[in-house]
């Protein structure tokens, strides 16, 4: 069983020491950049806080991620990185929730544009505009290569998030919240669902850690529902940001919800982890042995499919819709859309077996982003060029927490 202790943070004010105070957390910012900056591969790791409703845009966003610390079952958190490696999933873990720490720079040279607006039309998108934002901004030290930079700040990232999170060490949390995987009951006539979760691994700088090694093997794995809410996974990427950061791996909405309702509407049979590999071959071995493994080692009656990316992560989940429906588990499919702004072919591979899928979002839609910034955080040009204070135009898809392909936002269109 795992617990989730909740701590509701509505204000973040500077001073010292780093402490919590009712729902205010005080932060040490002098000691938070000097813990980070003993770090020789960086050169200095500015640190600024974003606050909801403020004219502030932050520009060159790598990751989010929720603070958290293990106080039963663990030792600090996010095992196999930040953390001497344990099984994640079980015992209480602390949770800052409406807190966020965003990784953020422009210093790697193939990363992919992502912001986060606090105030305007672009807030009205993104699940991070209405948390409070402690923003990382490091500089790589003289000589530093970019994959040593990109490993600096992954545990830049979560060192922030830990060292937030030991603030309420001690406290009482708001709420304790209880998450446990249930075994069907026998005899039940209730369907049993699995979940497999595709996930993005497409080499250094661009995949989801597992216990911090990339999830790289080519078969799916079977991972515990609870472990992988639990600081099992991690983004380490630096492609669209409207793809799997931390935090939604963190809070994934499929797996909360069908472990919500177990024994009421259904059982979560499982859930399994897959890869989205690069060679068609490959990918229908995939399709295949996550399939059986649903129906033969789960018993599920059916499977919730998502995937992480778009393009040729399509190709995974329609290859193992139909594995699923041939093998007689009714499929659903969580997946975005990129069909440009004119909205046509969405989904650049599809089977006649696909008949339940729902639609986060359509990506690539452009929106204009007019209000004007008082403050921008990571940066003063965009990687395409453009002003990041004032107008701009923006793509859905390279704002921040718009999209959540696990299913943690309400946004999206069902069609059947």
């Amino acid at each position: 069983m795992l617990e989730f202790a909740l701590f509701p943070i509505s204000e973040v004010t500077c001073g010292s020491p780093t402490r919590l105070v009712g729902q205010t957390l005080q932060v040490d910012l002098d000691e938070l950049r000097n813990l980070l900056q003993a770090d020789d591969r960086l050169a200095r790791v500015e640190v600024e806080l974003a606050l909801p409703g403020t004219r502030t845009r932050i520009i060159h966003v790598q990751d989010v991620v929720e603070p958290r610390i293990k106080v039963a079952g663990g030792q600090d958190y996010f095992p196999g990185l930040a953390a001497p490696l344990y099984a994640a999933g079980s015992g209480r873990t602390n949770v800052l929730s409406g807190l966020a720490v965003v990784a953020s720079t422009g210093d790697i040279h193939d990363a992919m544009e992502g912001i986060i607006d606090m105030a305007g039309w672009g807030a009205g998108f993104s699940r991070f505009a209405r948390t409070t934002n402690v923003v990382l901004v490091p500089t790589p030290a003289e000589g530093v290569d970019q994959a040593s930079f990109v490993k600096a700040l992954l545990e830049a990232k979560l060192k922030a998030a830990v060292y937030l999170a030991r603030a309420s060490l001690g406290h009482m949390p708001a709420e304790v919240v209880t998450r446990e995987w249930l075994r069907p009951e026998p005899g039940s006539s209730l369907p049993k669902i699995a979940y497999i979760n595709y996930l993005q691994c497409r080499g250094f700088g661009r995949d989801q850690l597992f216990y911090g090694v990339p999830f790289s093997v080519p078969f799916p794995t079977l991972v515990g529902p609870t472990e992988a809410l639990d600081g099992a996974l991690v983004f380490n990427g630096h492609t669209l940001p409207a793809k799997n950061v931390t935090y939604h791996l963190q809070n994934n909405g499929g797996i909360i919800e069908l472990l919500s309702r177990q024994g009421r509407d259904l059982w979560l049979a499982g859930t399994i982890i897959a890869n989205h590999n690069s060679v068609f071959a490959h990918k229908e071995r995939t399709a295949m042995l996550a399939a059986r493994m649903a129906r033969d080692l789960l018993g599920a009656d059916g499977v919730i499919i998502v995937k992480d990316g778009g393009g040729q992560a399509e190709v995974d989940v329609m290859l193992c819709c139909e594995r699923c429906e041939q093998m007689g588990l009714s499929t659903v499919l969580l997946t975005s859309e990129e069909g440009g702004s004119d909205g046509s072919y969405p989904l650049v591979h599809t089977t006649p077996l696909a008949n339940a899928i729902v639609s986060s979002c359509s990506l690539c839609e452009t929106i204009t982003l007019d209000l004007p910034m008082e403050r921008v955080i990571g940066g003063d040009r965009l990687i395409d060029g453009q002003d990041p204070q004032g107008r701009i135009e923006w793509t859905f898809n390279g704002i921040c927490g718009a999209t959540d392909y696990q299913g943690g936002l309400r946004s999206g269109t069902a069609v059947f």
